[in-house]
């Protein structure tokens, strides 16, 4: 395989010639925003919104990365396409946007010169969460509680990983691959350290306020997905009482796009994995982007597996 191309303030570059300063604000201070979409079927999805969610972080942390949206959509179209000859038939790419403030001067905390801006692609981990659209995913409620909005706002994405990190860290230790569900300082579910989190409740689909959560774009799509489909959509405070309740739950983010929730805190949701009202939100996605998700991702199993969870999955559907 050949060496993916990365952009990197103005230039494309070999990944391994690409290189940041250790003065850099980014580095040596979280000091940054950032965003991502993927495509399916090798065809961006959503870049713009996900661009326009990138300058809203950009404004609301006084950060110029000297390129109008346009032109940042633009570069992140060629990042791809210098990338897509890497690509196999059945992969798709995870599009980064990362802007730092830029390197900081030598003798002082202030940034000489603009700031650092990154576009690159990685190729989706599929084998990652392939088996939890059959089988369901644990969650962990961690002690760490998702940053106020008083204090940080949830809404812009933040280089800064350190609080959604030592919440993974404490699920991880109860179980490697569970996924932390972070609680608001109010006790009120908020999101994981990567997922928008839904909850199906007497079969509304709810989900937690954006106060204190991420407005997430593939959420946004499965509310419209839902309106489709006839699912009435509910946003409201929810504790994790109303989660042990639920008659089902997933989780919603860019690259898995769904991940249906097994247990919390070791204690089974609803009646099977996924619920039907899940499974429904799945078909509707994959009818929209022209592609079976789950049979993409089980794709990239061993046999045996792939067979396994295939057969699962395609009963479930016809249920």
């Amino acid at each position: 395989m050949g060496e993916r191309v990365i952009y990197l303030n103005g230039s494309f570059v070999p990944e391994s010639e690409a290189r940041v300063s250790v003065l850099d604000s980014g580095f040596n201070a979280g000091d940054g925003v950032y965003d991502v979409t993927r495509t399916f079927g090798h065809k961006p999805f959503k870049l713009r919104e996900h661009t326009e969610r990138l300058f809203r972080s950009l404004h609301y942390t006084r950060i110029d990365c000297g390129m109008s949206l346009e032109a940042m959509e633009k570069t992140t179209l060629e990042v791809l396409e210098r990338n897509k000859p890497l690509l196999r038939e059945n992969e798709d790419c995870a599009l980064w946007q990362v802007v730092s403030r830029g390197v900081r001067s030598s003798t002082g905390n202030r940034v000489s010169g603009g700031a650092t801006v990154t576009v690159y692609s990685v190729i989706v981990n599929f084998p990652e969460f392939a088996s939890f659209y059959v089988e369901g995913a644990p969650l962990i409620i961690p002690s760490t509680r998702r940053i106020p909005p008083q204090c940080l706002e949830s809404k812009a994405k933040i280089t800064n990983k350190m609080n959604h990190n030592i919440a993974a860290f404490e699920a991880k230790q109860a179980d490697p691959r569970a996924i932390p569900l972070m609680l608001d300082i109010d006790g009120n579910l908020s999101e994981t350290s990567a997922h928008n989190f839904f909850l199906v409740i007497n079969g509304k689909l709810c989900t937690p306020s954006d106060k204190n959560v991420l407005g997430g774009i593939t959420k946004a799509v499965i509310f419209d997905l839902a309106k489709q489909l006839g699912i009435e959509v509910v946003e409201g405070n929810y504790t994790p009482y109303d989660l042990y309740n639920a008659e089902e739950a997933f989780l919603a983010s860019t690259s898995p796009t769904f991940v249906p929730v097994k247990t919390i805190n070791g204690v089974k949701i609803g009646n099977g994995v996924p619920g039907p009202v899940t499974v429904r939100l799945i078909g509707a996605w994959s009818k929209m982007v022209g592609m079976d998700i789950v049979d993409q991702a089980l794709s990239h199993l061993d046999k045996p597996e792939r067979d396994r969870l295939l057969s699962l999955w395609h009963s479930k559907k016809a249920a």
